[in-house]
């Protein structure tokens, strides 16, 4: 947000917005930070009666309304639906409820993911393997399948991808991880060559070490395997950082809403790292 003069100007006044994965950490903070800006923005997380299906406590869902609310004090039209990104004809309800709420679409933020590693790959189970590309990579898809005729429809739009500084580089322990983020970057690349006619811009951020509660629940789970503290932990994964500071979901969020700007609209294919320097080398 900025001042023209006096006045406060909403870059995204009357923009519709879809947040993957916003009931809290970095998702909750570009959604907040769309509705700050004008933006009618649509919300979606995991429901509480799907947390036994993924293998750490990561969904936000019992905060989903408490999001909600708060998106709403900036005035402008909120809807939060729980939606598992793993189901198709859940992402295509969400997406429809959206458009059908705000009139059409202009931004897409593909941020639900999870996190969990700490294991060799050839430790790893199919399922441990094969859950994370689900929800980190496929479901990138499944939410821009959903959307991208609603933005043709539009006219255009924005489609933000949250992949990984891990989707740039190798991470030992991290495999299925790397993978499904190394994913995400090839399928930003192939979606902003196929989508650009239709004035479409496909972008990522590729995030290092963000101070969220699931980057802490990785940490604790390394602390447990080792034996380390969690502080110690923290500090091995901030490691491979040259700028040795956890990075915000509001720095994080600020690359994304640049990539939705109008000043971004012959930016596409990009996938800009937000890492502290760890692929600097």
């Amino acid at each position: 947000m900025h001042k023209k003069g006096t006045e406060m100007v909403k870059e995204f006044a009357g923009k519709s917005v879809i947040v993957t994965g916003a009931a809290r950490g970095q998702g909750r903070e570009m959604a907040l930070q769309f509705a700050a800006r004008g933006a009618n923005v649509a919300i979606c997380d995991l429901g509480t009666d799907r947390l036994a299906t993924v293998d750490y406590e990561m969904s936000g869902g019992n905060l989903l309304g408490e999001t909600a609310t708060t998106l709403r004090e900036h005035g402008n039209k909120v809807i939060a639906h729980a939606c598992d990104v793993r189901d198709q004809q859940a992402v295509e309800a969400f997406v429809e409820a959206t458009v059908a709420a705000f009139g059409g679409l202009d931004i897409v933020v593909n941020n639900a993911g999870i996190l969990s590693g700490n294991r060799p790959v050839h430790e790893m189970s199919e399922e441990q393997f094969t859950t994370m590309i689900d929800i980190n990579l496929t479901a990138v898809w499944r939410v821009s399948k959903a959307a991208v005729p609603h933005l043709i429809a539009r006219g255009g739009g924005r489609i933000v991808n949250i992949a990984s500084a891990a989707g740039l580089v190798g991470a030992p322990g991290f495999g299925h991880y790397c993978a499904a983020k190394h994913g995400v970057v090839g399928l930003t690349k192939t979606m902003a060559a196929e989508l650009a006619p239709h004035s479409i811009t496909v972008n990522a951020i590729c995030p290092g070490l963000v101070d969220t509660r699931m980057v802490e629940h990785s940490a604790g789970q390394l602390a447990r395997q080792t034996g380390m503290s969690e502080d110690e932990a923290y500090d091995a994964f901030l490691s491979v950082h040259h700028i040795k500071e956890r990075i915000t979901p509001v720095q994080t969020a600020a690359a994304v809403l640049y990539l939705a700007s109008e000043l971004a609209r012959t930016t596409t294919g990009a996938c800009i790292p937000v890492d502290g320097g760890w692929t600097a080398t």
